[in-house]
């Protein structure tokens, strides 16, 4: 779309268009709706040309957006691929975004600022986001990270979280767990995926979790996440549920749930054996058993798909996918074991 068809779909002149596009005085009544026009139809201006260079060592400035600077694995993630960049004197910086609108506002303007590539870690997939990423990676080299497979048209790197799931659950269920609790945030694909492969691999051993079981928290992917898991996970308890395992989706909750048994006097795993997702330092720091995401494959291989989009040789979006595995540490009890000796 145009400055022109913009103009006509807001109902404003042109130069008006122009003038909100780059930074001059518009009313605010018109800003708003100059805004949502834009976002509607995720435009991103041609001026902003894609800007291609020939060898890595040219590259001045790789931006990160991430969602969550609280996050260990976001944290882990953007230390490894700094690491990476500071070794070969490019510079590297992160901006974190929580909705879709900062999010659109920071990529424009780092298109604008002429950023020599841009790595998107774990973004919001909903609202149009595929066309809005595949009008991006037209413009600027571009990486996206993210657990979704889907047709998406930029170089782009997955870690099979639904293999990782399954391997999970039968590390557990040949343990001998059969009341194995899941917990996670309130929404997201990763979340959902998760659920449904829990359900699934109980159901193959002809058992259907009670609905109880499946407890989800707020604000998961965030430090906060830790208060908000152990309070619901103590709900949960009190109510007099016991598990003989819990598997959380990330680490973050894994830690709050240990706070939540810790308080109602029940060790790990004696009492009650936890697995966890992501191992991140909270994992390695608590000794958890844990679906290993590969932090650092995943950092390598967006440096190395960054390089493969500035050169822009081939243009063709390429798709890594990483295979996680299991971690066994020591908070997983092993029932089947424990019942023989006994």
């Amino acid at each position: 779309m145009t400055i022109t068809e913009i103009a006509q779909e807001a109902g404003v002149s042109i130069a008006t268009v122009s003038r909100f596009l780059n930074n001059g005085p518009v009313k605010e009544e018109t800003k708003k709706k100059l805004e949502q026009v834009i976002r509607k139809i995720n435009y991103v201006p041609e001026s902003f040309t894609r800007k291609i260079i020939s060898s890595p060592s040219q590259v001045s400035t790789i931006a990160i957006i991430s969602h969550s600077i609280t996050n260990p694995y976001t944290t882990e993630f953007v230390e490894e691929v700094s690491t990476i960049y500071n070794s070969r004197s490019i510079v590297c910086y992160t901006v974190y975004c929580v909705d879709t609108d900062t999010e659109y506002r920071y990529l424009m303007d780092l298109i604008a600022h002429k950023v020599n590539g841009i790595i998107m870690h774990d973004p919001d997939m909903g609202d149009g986001k595929f066309e809005l990423y595949n009008r991006i990676a037209q413009r600027v080299p571009f990486v996206i990270i993210h657990s979704l497979k889907g047709d998406i048209s930029c170089n782009s790197i997955t870690v099979d979280q639904e293999i990782g799931m399954k391997h999970a659950m039968e590390y557990l269920i040949n343990l001998g767990h059969r009341r194995i609790a899941y917990i996670s945030g309130n929404d997201g694909y990763s979340f959902r995926l998760k659920e449904r492969i829990w359900k699934e691999e109980l159901a193959r051993i002809g058992i259907t979790p009670p609905e109880q079981d499946c407890i989800r928290a707020a604000n998961v992917d965030f430090e906060k996440g830790m208060d908000t898991a152990r309070e619901t996970v103590l709900t949960y308890l009190k109510e007099g549920n016991r598990p003989t395992a819990i598997f959380t989706a990330n680490d973050i909750i894994a830690m709050g749930t240990i706070s939540a048994l810790t308080e109602m006097g029940l060790s790990v795993p004696k009492d009650i054996s936890v697995m966890s997702h992501d191992n991140t330092l909270l994992a390695r720091s608590l000794n958890l058993t844990c679906v290993d995401m590969k932090i650092r494959s995943v950092g390598i291989a967006s440096v190395d798909l960054m390089d493969y989009a500035i050169k822009g040789s081939d243009t063709t979006p390429r798709h890594i996918s990483l295979t996680p595995s299991i971690i066994e540490r020591s908070s997983c009890r092993n029932i089947l074991k424990d019942s023989v000796i006994q």
